[in-house]
């Protein structure tokens, strides 16, 4: 190999490591390079990088499955707060509401025409839309005899 030669090698390398190559050196640099054409070299590499690549999949699987777990645990202790926030609370129900309650109460059952007529809903529609969302809510029971559909307090 010519001086230039070696020049020519050196600023390819510098530029590849983009750092001095004063620490090798230049010769050890192309040492290097020659033993790289070796292909029993180049297969023991390979076979580095394989053996390392499946260490750094393991690595990563087992970060993902303590990930997965923090993640469900998460979830786990936000659903159980939550139960807890909601056993703490207190639904207050509109003064409507608790008033058809108490209507159906004292005449044991009721059905969407009867609740219309005591609190002057327009339209049974209305009166049944509020009869259905109570029993939705957990106030009420629905009990079907023949037609007609009666509410009664759970």
């Amino acid at each position: 190999m010519t001086q230039n030669d070696n020049i020519t090698k050196q600023i390819f390398l510098e530029k590849l490591l983009k750092q001095d190559t004063k620490e090798l050196g230049l010769n050890d640099l192309i040492q290097i390079q020659e033993k790289f054409n070796d292909p029993l070299i180049l297969s023991v590499i390979l076979h580095q990088l394989l053996e390392e690549r499946k260490r750094t999949n393991e690595i990563l699987k087992d970060l993902y499955e303590k990930y997965d777990s923090l993640q469900f645990s998460i979830k786990n202790s936000k659903e159980s707060s939550n139960l807890n926030q909601d056993q703490d609370t207190i639904n207050i129900l509109p003064e409507i509401d608790d008033k058809i309650i108490s209507f159906i109460r004292a005449n044991q059952k009721v059905d969407a025409e009867q609740v219309q007529e005591a609190f002057n809903y327009k339209g049974s529609n209305a009166a049944s839309q509020r009869l259905n969302r109570l029993v939705k809510e957990g106030y009420l029971r629905k009990v079907q005899a023949g037609r007609k559909v009666y509410f009664i307090v759970k």
